[in-house]
């Protein structure tokens, strides 16, 4: 039996509510079983020192076979399959700790940018045939997301990062309901969960 790790975030400043909170609590419920393969959820920190204390736990402990991470962009209005991970991280924002990273880079003597080492593109293909606006995506940001995705390509894990739009707020926002979400989400973990 295979394990496919699929993350989501814990509210962060400017975020009160994270939809990927939602999600790792309502996907079990709903994605079918696939032959060979256990998904199992967990709820990241969002903090600089659970970066390593909690993510780098989850790969050692669970060692799966794939990972998928999922966070929130609140200036996106669709879902966005993140094909990279670069080597910076911002100093301005604070985490939910009220820290800062320690530094502008990730890694001081590593590479650039880091590669998404899943099929970005099957993925956002399997997205949008549930009617989804999905995208492909070089910029997964400064903050933990990048960091969370540059640690677990590191790791030699097949693993991507998800990014998607915060909830609605009103009945004309353009963002796509939870559901819509949900329903790519579990699209995108199926076809996953296909693939290792």
């Amino acid at each position: 039996m295979k394990t496919l790790l699929v993350t989501g975030f814990e509210p962060f400043p400017g975020m009160p509510v994270n939809p990927t909170s939602l999600l790792v609590e309502r996907l079990p419920k709903r994605l079918p079983s696939v032959r060979d393969v256990e998904f199992r959820f967990a709820l990241l920190p969002t903090t600089w020192s659970g970066r390593k204390e909690v993510t780098d736990a989850l790969r050692s402990t669970l060692a799966p076979a794939a990972i998928v991470h999922l966070g929130v962009d609140g200036r996106r209005r669709t879902i966005n399959v993140e094909t990279r991970a670069v080597n910076r991280a911002t100093r301005i924002r604070p985490d939910a700790d009220g820290q800062h990273a320690e530094t502008p880079f990730l890694d001081r003597t590593g590479p650039s940018q880091r590669q998404s080492t899943l099929p970005a593109r099957a993925l956002q293909q399997a997205a949008l045939r549930t009617g989804v606006p999905a995208r492909l995506s070089v910029d997964a940001g400064d903050y933990l997301c990048n960091a969370t995705l540059w640690d677990s390509i590191a790791s030699g894990i097949p693993s991507i990062f998800i990014h998607v739009p915060s909830l609605p707020r009103g009945r004309f926002e353009r963002r796509p309901s939870l559901q819509r979400v949900e329903a790519g989400v579990a699209a995108i973990l199926i076809e996953t969960a296909r693939r290792i």
